[in-house]
């Protein structure tokens, strides 16, 4: 535990001004507020013994303390809240760069719904530890120190039975939201679930459709969603709990204070004023009490959150780039696969010693049965993976000695399962370089086959597609994934199954474009 929260707190670290803003401002807003009911206790005094010209000094210099801790406060919360949401943006750009750099194996082992859960809500929870400690416990610590000292210094005895009476609120807070934690746990996972049910539903819509499996679909949907429901209204029952449990035991010490106070002002020990502060005091103690079980629960919370959220980020990739990787020179394109072999779960075989030599400007057509591992020469090429034994060559260079972004630079892969964005035809093409004149656009959808559709389009390339492109037919897909891909002038390109759902005359205008290319 000590080790993880050792290594959150490095985050805070790098923002040095809003860190050291937040603690000095939640310091000085508690010094502030600690001061009030002394104010208080000489006005209230001073009515007492009749002394009214005094008065609205007392209460001009208790509005003045407001005015003071209410502005102080006020810097504490948006620096406080900037800290927590640089630590979360700093979490989260972590993990994007980190799944971009992950192999896709560990990608599918983990799953859509898990990943997409570290990288918003185990951030969250992240950043609610950080607001909750820099913004309400370490102020409230601060307050709690210096109100002790001046309730001590007004009546020892008094200080120790209104602790004793405030003593049970942590145990209870901490024992109330443990079981909070319990449902917010199981309610995050099944909303992890509920997001990949959904998220496969609105990918899948025309397959899920045309077998008839609507019902099974929102079935498994409906009930990862009344689950979720369910652990949140337990949540909020056990919440609805916690504030009259506080508030009854804070009166209950504050009826204490008045009674057994009375009695000290009576026998002359105390004075009205006293009194009157204390019951100020104990009222603003219980919240630093009370928040130190909520913040054994808080800490635990993000102590684990950020323990899923540190194994994403400590996750080794199957494919890393040398460290004296040199960039890909292409000159020719000779592709050889040497001895290659590779199984995607270390068990079964999916290509056994293949060697295969393909020459520069030559088109090769591989066949085979599913699972036969077609596509997994294309990923091999571009190294989404490695082979387990073997090696592959582009111009005599070993790929796994070359850097990631020349090798992919220079190869492109246009696969088989397109996806397309909800944006413009000529931001969908442009994607890889969103710099790309509309010339060079132009350009790469005619080699595509693709441009006199585009421009028989009311908008043309400022056309909106749909989500994944469903607009369109399969072999227009297919073509605008492909003039994608030309688009970055790539010396090698990989087509896997790309023109399966374009008609053969096409297609084989297709392949005379790119041989002339």
């Amino acid at each position: 535990m000590v080790t993880v929260l050792r290594r959150l707190l490095r985050y805070p670290l790098k923002h040095k001004k809003e860190l050291i803003i937040s603690v000095v401002t939640s310091a000085a807003s508690a010094i502030a507020g600690m001061f009030a009911p002394l104010v208080a206790r000489q006005a209230i005094n001073l009515v007492a013994s009749f002394r009214w010209e005094e008065v609205p000094l007392y209460a001009a210099l208790f509005i003045i303390l407001a005015i003071i801790q209410g502005s102080i406060s006020f810097v504490q919360s948006v620096e406080t809240r900037k800290l927590a949401e640089l630590v979360s943006f700093d979490l989260r750009v972590e993990l994007y760069r980190k799944l971009q750099e992950l192999s896709l194996t560990y990608l599918y082992k983990q799953g859509t719904g898990r990943l997409v859960a570290r990288v918003t809500g185990d951030v969250e929870q992240v950043k609610g530890f950080f607001r909750f400690t820099f913004a309400g416990f370490m102020g409230g610590f601060v307050l709690l120190i210096f109100s002790l000292g001046a309730m001590l210094s007004m009546s020892v005895d008094l200080t120790l039975i209104s602790l004793l009476i405030l003593t049970p609120l942590p145990f209870l807070i901490r024992r109330i939201a443990k079981k909070v934690r319990f449902h917010f746990e199981r309610a995050r996972e099944d909303y992890a679930k509920m997001t990949t049910v959904l998220q496969e539903t609105l990918v899948a819509m025309i397959p899920i459709r045309a077998v008839g499996a609507s019902d099974y679909m929102f079935k498994r949907f409906f009930g990862h969603n009344a689950s979720y429901a369910k652990h949140l209204i337990s949540v909020g029952k056990l919440r609805a709990t916690i504030w009259p449990t506080l508030n009854f035991i804070v009166n209950m010490a504050v009826l204490v204070v008045f009674w057994y106070g009375g009695m000290k002002v009576i026998s002359g020990a105390l004075s009205v004023g006293d009194v009157a502060a204390f019951s100020m005091y104990v009222g603003m103690i219980s919240w630093p009490i009370t928040s130190l079980g909520f913040l054994t629960v808080i800490m635990e919370r993000a102590r684990v959150a950020a323990s899923r959220v540190f194994e994403v980020l400590d996750a080794k990739s199957d494919v890393e780039e040398h460290p004296n990787a040199v960039p890909l020179v292409v000159k020719e394109g000779r592709v050889k696969f040497d001895d290659v072999w590779f199984s995607y779960d270390g068990k079964t075989w999916v290509l056994q010693g293949l060697s295969l030599e393909i020459a520069p400007g030559e088109i090769v057509a591989i066949t085979g049965p599913p699972g036969s591992g077609k596509s997994t020469l294309a990923m091999l090429l571009i190294r989404l993976a490695d082979p387990k034994k073997g090696r592959i060559l582009i111009d005599g260079q070993d790929i796994r000695y070359v850097t990631l972004e020349s090798l992919r630079r220079q190869v492109t892969v246009v696969h088989q399962d397109v996806y397309l964005f909800p944006d413009t035809i000529r931001n969908n093409i442009a994607y890889a370089r969103p710099d790309a004149s509309m010339d060079e656009v132009v350009w790469a959808a005619k080699l595509a086959h693709i441009h006199d559709f585009i421009v028989g389009l009311p908008k043309g390339y400022n056309t909106e597609i749909g989500e994944r492109g469903v607009t369109l037919s399969g072999g227009q897909r297919q073509r605008l994934a492909l003039a994608r891909a030309l688009l970055a002038d790539p010396k090698i390109v990989v087509l896997d199954d790309t023109t399966s759902e374009v008609d053969a005359e096409t297609e084989r205008a297709i392949y005379e474009a790119l041989t002339k290319h």
